[in-house]
């Protein structure tokens, strides 16, 4: 009986832990649908880009060379590939 216990309580906490993962899981997919719009952002990077305070396409595009250049993964060829679609170079 005190097995059977200690097991449902851990099946209950581990369904807590994955309900809360998942939202997780949920809430990056929605920010990353986002800026993944965006020709060198992928799945993998956005969340860079979001915690650095770019959390739409609109600031990363106004956003200053060197101010993307500080975001952690960011060099100079997502840069410039950006600016030339953008027509911007």
């Amino acid at each position: 009986m005190f097995i059977k216990n200690i097991l449902l309580n851990t099946k209950r906490n581990l369904s807590t832990i994955l309900s809360i993962f998942n939202k997780q899981q949920e809430e990056l997919s929605d920010r990353c649908e986002n800026l993944t719009s965006i020709p060198g952002i992928g799945t993998k990077n956005c969340n860079n880009f979001y915690e650095a305070g770019y959390m739409t396409p609109e600031s990363i595009i106004s956003a200053s060379d060197e101010e993307l250049l500080n975001i952690p993964g960011v060099g100079i060829s997502f840069v410039k590939k950006l600016r030339k679609t953008l027509g911007r170079v």
